[in-house]
């Protein structure tokens, strides 16, 4: 099922060689932080709740009150920052080829697509994970960073590509 603002780009005709999306290993170290961010905040949050001491005393009592709620509104906050953010902005990266276009929308929360006919194209370059395309037009090659699957990217740009 195809989104309202992708049935836009993409007309009745054509037909999608590619469609890739981000892929899950650029979470690994926004998901590290939040491990040690849950880890951290919880700590704390069990030490206020601990049963109280052998001399009777708990040891949260000379905290404030609040204290528990602090840490937990920081735990959240903290979560939604280095993880819940990264993770919206990863998820709206997509790829896609088309039979006349290679449509691409960057990572971010307000992306839109840019749509480049391929008969533009004038040359497809690979580096490693990062697709180079010199665009009839442009002065300035327009750079994928970060592409999944760049090799097969670019075997599918060539051979649609219009000389």
């Amino acid at each position: 099922m195809q989104g309202k603002a992708l049935e836009r780009h993409i007309g009745a005709g054509d037909h999608i060689h590619v469609d890739l999306t981000a892929p899950l290993s650029g979470m690994f170290f926004p998901l590290l932080e939040f491990i040690a961010i849950t880890g951290v905040c919880w700590m704390g949050i069990g030490f206020l709740d601990q049963l109280p001491g052998i001399d009777g005393t708990t040891p949260a009592a000379s905290f404030p009150d609040g204290t528990r709620d602090l840490l937990l509104g920081i735990w959240v906050a903290l979560s939604a920052w280095r993880f819940g953010l990264p993770l919206l902005r990863q998820s709206r990266f997509r790829v896609i080829v088309t039979d006349r276009k290679l449509l691409v929308r960057r990572e971010g929360l307000r992306t839109k697509y840019d749509s480049i006919p391929l008969s533009y194209i004038n040359r497809i370059q690979r580096k490693r994970n990062n697709l180079v395309l010199a665009v009839g037009g442009h002065p300035r090659p327009y750079v994928i960073n970060k592409l999944p699957r760049a090799k097969k990217v670019e075997a599918v740009l060539k051979d649609l590509q219009y000389y």
